[in-house]
């Protein structure tokens, strides 16, 4: 089957201008399933007539929030590592923040990393390798919990948890494991009820990090009061490590009653899809 053409893709947005909702929401339809390739033309119709902007700005959008979708997809063939967190991570950002350059974002990390290795003796114990490495996140570069703000969306979007400085547990924890396994550290996540932590998982040295709570170390005995303190109970699998999926899935439905309270339906119901994506393509793996 043919692609759509310049002059075919310029026909249908002439006929967004339709007074008839019906035509104005078949031929919107006809443009989103064209996808990526129609939205320069979309933007160029949107710079030469402003007063169709209204109509343009929601197919472009939905255009923009169906490619995610398809990368989505692509997250499980990374498996359950690092670089399948980060890629989907930055997914999720690139929903709250479309313009972001999440480029930019990568190499942000990148560097930070190699600010963070030039602070660590390698030939130090892993306790004092923690302790410096914490130093560099939460004292010199100041990240720390949004508990002023919480339900801010921000505070799940990466790009704005690196701008900001501050997060919610699970934004927080993504990032630090994020710089700490580009120098090696052996850092996975721990989404226990109601908390999201880090645990730091090195031979001679376990310890979890509360990076919500300015890097606060805790043991096993420290997690299993809190939670029975929080009504959680314990089981010893509340501290297992959480898979790539599970905290991707985590990150998206902390998302999803921030966009209902906004009375952004559409949003939300993006967000389960995401979701619903996200479980499909693994289950295969």
């Amino acid at each position: 089957m043919n692609r759509p053409g310049e002059k075919d893709i310029g026909s249908l947005i002439t006929l967004l201008e339709d007074e008839d909702q019906k035509i104005v929401a078949t031929i919107s339809g006809h443009i989103v399933n064209i996808g990526a390739a129609a939205v320069p033309y979309l933007r160029e119709a949107t710079a030469t007539q402003p007063t169709l902007a209204h109509r343009i700005d929601p197919v472009v959008e939905e255009i923009r929030v169906n490619e995610l979708g398809s990368a989505f997809l692509g997250v499980s063939k990374h498996g359950d590592t690092t670089t399948g967190l980060e890629v989907g991570a930055f997914l999720i950002a690139q929903f709250g923040s479309p313009n972001s350059d999440i480029h930019a974002y990568t190499s942000k990390l990148d560097a930070m990393a190699k600010e963070a290795r030039e602070r660590i003796d390698q030939q130090s114990s892993s306790k004092d390798i923690l302790k410096a490495f914490n130093q560099y996140f939460f004292v010199e570069q100041g990240f720390h919990g949004n508990s002023t703000n919480y339900e801010e969306a921000e505070n799940s979007f990466l790009d704005r948890i690196i701008d900001r400085r501050t997060g919610i547990p699970i934004g927080l924890s993504v990032l630090y494991i994020l710089i700490g396994s580009r120098i090696g550290l052996p850092l996975h996540g721990v989404g226990t009820p109601g908390h999201f932590l880090v645990k730091y998982d090195a031979k001679n040295y376990k310890i979890f990090v509360d990076c919500f709570n300015n890097g606060t170390l805790l043991t096993d005995k420290d997690c299993a009061r809190f939670l029975i303190r929080s009504g959680h109970g314990f089981k010893a699998s509340y501290l297992h490590r959480s898979p790539v999926r599970s905290i991707l899935t985590r990150m998206l439905r902390n998302l999803i009653p921030l966009y209902e309270t906004k009375e952004q339906p559409a949003k939300a119901e993006k967000l389960k899809h995401f979701i619903k994506l996200l479980q499909h393509r693994t289950s295969h793996n």
